[in-house]
């Protein structure tokens, strides 16, 4: 067991660290491609944290055919986790950021663009409650792979919406590329085959991790006597999560908060989409009552958030909800009898 838990510790940190190799290099392609910097935060950066989780239930969903049940119960876990952890953990992390960074910026409440946010969120809503409700009936293949081809349109055209906004001109990317620090070129300057190297690194890093992560939650389980589909929706999210909420602290302290709610809302529409597309494609797509619970809770957090964003300012109060729904989530798993 203890074995397990080292191997299964080591496999987080190689997601991690392939997400922040990631991350860095999207940032810089964004930055050379003049990309607008709420596309940036919505899409490639909330792209390149959210490939952990995507790539964590792709793995679990086309490998494992010697226990192809709880491989599956694993992938959906985290599917459907992932939005929940968004919507409530990550929120909360950044009320923490907030109060953690008021005297540096003068104020608690967070300077946030409305308009782009409520975008986001508006995409995200109508889309997860559909997939939600759909893991409630029976679907046969046809009726999924229809609904997974809508997803990935649905996607696509959120993709072009957010790349035709316009850059704002002086925007910087904080960070130099790490693969220039490393090579001694100039991180500030770095030459596009060092940020291409550096995405297809993290990407790499991302997969192996994935591999090993969904394999130790399997073997994991067993030992500890649990569910593997609750473990995964407890566990994965919450680790692979931690992308977003390192770049969300990371751009509040240095005051752009629009940033840090865009990577957050930007994850929740691609993970509404794409991992959920995988899910329909290669699953019964059967959603158990603690999936139904955490894709309820992710909702009405959601919703909450949308409502109180009438301005530029997000209070702390809206963030500190999403610790309140969290523990919702896990009293009413106890509640279930699968905790």
């Amino acid at each position: 067991m203890a074995i397990h838990a080292i191997i299964l510790t080591l496999s987080f940190a190689i997601i991690l660290a392939g997400s922040e190799l990631f991350t860095n290099g999207v940032e810089w392609a964004g930055h050379r491609l003049h990309i607008a910097e709420a596309a940036v935060g919505s899409i490639l950066a909330a792209v390149g944290t959210a490939l952990p989780e995507t790539f964590i239930p792709a793995v679990a969903l086309l490998t494992g055919r010697d226990s192809a049940a709880a491989h599956t119960a694993v992938g959906l876990g985290a599917i459907v986790g992932a939005p929940l952890m968004l919507s409530t953990v990550a929120l909360f992390v950044m009320g923490i950021a907030a109060l953690a960074f008021r005297r540096r910026h003068g104020r608690i409440a967070l300077k946030v663009i409305r308009e782009d946010a409520r975008r986001d969120l508006a995409f995200f809503f109508p889309v997860f409650l559909c997939v939600v409700i759909a893991g409630t009936i029976e679907m046969g293949p046809v009726l999924r792979h229809v609904m997974a081809a809508a997803l990935l349109i649905v996607y696509a055209s959120y993709t072009v919406v957010m790349l035709r906004l316009k850059r704002v001109a002086g925007a910087e990317v904080e960070h130099g590329l790490y693969f220039e620090s490393i090579l001694r070129g100039s991180p500030l300057e770095p030459r596009a085959s060092a940020i291409a190297a550096q995405v297809f690194v993290g990407v790499l890093a991302i997969l192996i991790g994935a591999v090993e992560f969904v394999d130790q939650i399997v073997v994991f389980s067993a030992h500890a006597h649990l569910n593997p589909g609750v473990l995964s929706l407890i566990l994965s999210p919450l680790a692979t999560e931690l992308p977003e909420k390192y770049n969300s602290v990371v751009w509040i302290r240095n005051g752009k908060d629009h940033l840090a709610l865009a990577n957050i809302t930007g994850a929740m529409v691609f993970q509404s989409c794409i991992p959920v597309a995988l899910g329909l494609a290669f699953s019964p797509w059967h959603l158990t009552n603690p999936d139904l619970l955490a894709g309820s809770i992710a909702l009405a957090s959601v919703a909450i958030l949308y409502i109180n964003l009438r301005d530029s300012e997000l209070g702390t109060p809206t963030l500190m909800i999403g610790a309140a729904a969290y523990a919702i989530f896990l009293i009413g798993l106890w509640y279930l009898g699968t905790l």
